[in-house]
């Protein structure tokens, strides 16, 4: 008799569990509070996705010149894009849900608590009966909830989030944008690139605090540069809404006046409804479920998966977390989560990425600019792309790796592959992938470490 498993959550990781159990043969139930694809797919990832890549078209149309053709960027029409996101949404979230269904996944509505360790109980969005489901194992994906400051919550009209970007049906002339991390960062380049007058407010820990201090100051001067105004080192405490705009108040006394603010200040793990207790689930300060590298809980047959886990905060962490949990669940076998060959990209111009380690003891970084590749002297943005690899002074393997400059995310995906390969800079420098590419400078760097 195959084992059942419930997945609580509908976003990146719990998707990636279910398929993961199903195709191991599990009978899996899916419980999602809303629509298959969860608030990434809805509200916050997807969304923001289709508006940067128009953002990343606006820019490409306005340096049609450079590159030797006429055109001039199109000023963006808001109710064209919000069409074009639910467009998006739907086929893709579609897809999502055929697949799973073909799969044999059950996919139930609604919002589950543990009632035990072993039992979950499954309130209807209708407010129809509750649905009792007991299962050999239960996957917690319930992602993440944004955290918003008393005196800043979002109106959706002159204080908006990152959830609102799936239905801006007008963009303002003028925008606060408070918060220096990923979200922060892409909608301050988003607003910029699309015309609004941008001022970016980012506290003490200043921009990109995840990242190498390097990638948050090449970010700072590209926007700067393209006539963002950086507030850093102050926290804005209040955004208050007017009829006729907001009024961000800072720290220091000064107050920001626009048309909107969003703010993006950083997320929590959604765990208040789970009821975790009843299922004698530890959780951590944060309210995260305490979890190993396998996503297994103090439970042995209760895994946790994704945003709700805690930082970082990341859809492709999630999903390999997600497989993880759901290949454990059904019995299967598979390594842990590499943490350390988990890609973190931003998705501004330019873009950032960075994976692994890139400091400590016997740690050296070696940096070369984008032009090491022919396609770093072709493409716009690529004369100040920057790559950075890192490496073990002792034996020579490669433990991580930043890039600022066009596609860094792609370009970082052989160091990632390098990581988790145990490959040294020996292995990479024999390899020359396919030319002109961006991908090159990776390799590139790996022969300068190697003979410099």
């Amino acid at each position: 008799m195959s084992r059942h498993i419930i997945v609580l959550g509908g976003g990146p990781a719990a998707l990636e569990a279910a398929r993961a159990a199903a195709r191991r043969g599990a009978r899996v139930t899916l419980v999602t509070e809303g629509a298959v694809g969860g608030r990434a797919g809805w509200h916050s990832l997807l969304p923001s996705k289709v508006w940067l890549h128009l953002a990343e078209m606006r820019l490409a149309l306005g340096e049609a010149s450079h590159v030797g053709l006429g055109g001039k960027p199109g000023s963006p029409v808001a109710p064209r894009v919000v069409a074009r996101i639910r467009e998006v949404a739907r086929a893709w979230n579609g897809a999502r849900e055929d697949a799973l269904r073909a799969l044999g996944v059950e996919v139930v509505e609604g919002v589950g608590a543990f009632v035990s360790s072993s039992e979950v109980a499954v309130r209807r969005p209708d407010g129809g009966e509750e649905v009792r489901l007991t299962a050999d194992a239960v996957i917690v994906a319930t992602g993440s909830v944004p955290i918003f400051p008393p005196a800043m919550r979002p109106d959706g009209r002159r204080v908006i989030a990152p959830r609102f970007a799936s239905h801006l049906e007008a963009l303002p002339r003028s925008v606060v944008v408070v918060g220096g991390g990923a979200t922060g960062s892409e909608f301050a380049f988003l607003f910029n690139a699309l015309g609004l007058d941008v001022t970016w407010v980012v506290d003490e820990q200043g921009v990109l605090p995840m990242f190498h201090p390097r990638a948050g100051q090449m970010l700072a001067q590209a926007l700067s540069a393209r006539g963002v105004r950086l507030v850093a080192g102050v926290r804005a405490l209040a955004a208050e809404p007017s009829p006729d705009g907001v009024t961000v108040t800072l720290a220091d006394g000064r107050r920001l006046e626009a048309e909107m603010a969003f703010i993006a200040v950083g997320r929590r793990p959604d765990t208040d409804r789970l009821a975790l207790e009843a299922a004698g689930v530890a959780v951590r300060e944060d309210g995260a479920p305490a979890v190993d590298a396998f996503c297994r809980t103090n439970v042995p047959h209760i895994f946790a998966a994704g945003d709700v886990t805690g930082k970082p905060m990341i859809a492709n962490r999630a999903m390999a977390q997600g497989y993880v949990a759901g290949t454990l669940a059904a019995g299967g076998s598979v390594p842990p989560v590499r943490e350390e060959a988990v890609v973190f990209a931003i998705y501004t111009e330019p873009q950032v990425a960075q994976v692994g380690r890139l400091d400590g003891e016997n740690v050296q970084m070696l940096t070369v600019p984008f032009t090491e590749s022919l396609k770093g002297a072709v493409v716009p943005g690529g004369d100040d792309g920057v790559f950075a690899l890192a490496y073990s002074d002792a034996d020579g393997r490669i433990v991580g790796g930043l890039a600022v400059g066009p596609h860094a995310a792609d370009v970082l995906t052989p160091v990632a592959q390098a990581i988790a390969a145990g490959m040294t800079v020996a292995d990479m420098a024999l390899l020359f992938p396919a030319h002109p590419t961006l991908s090159e400078v990776a390799f590139a760097a790996a022969r300068q470490a190697w003979a410099p």
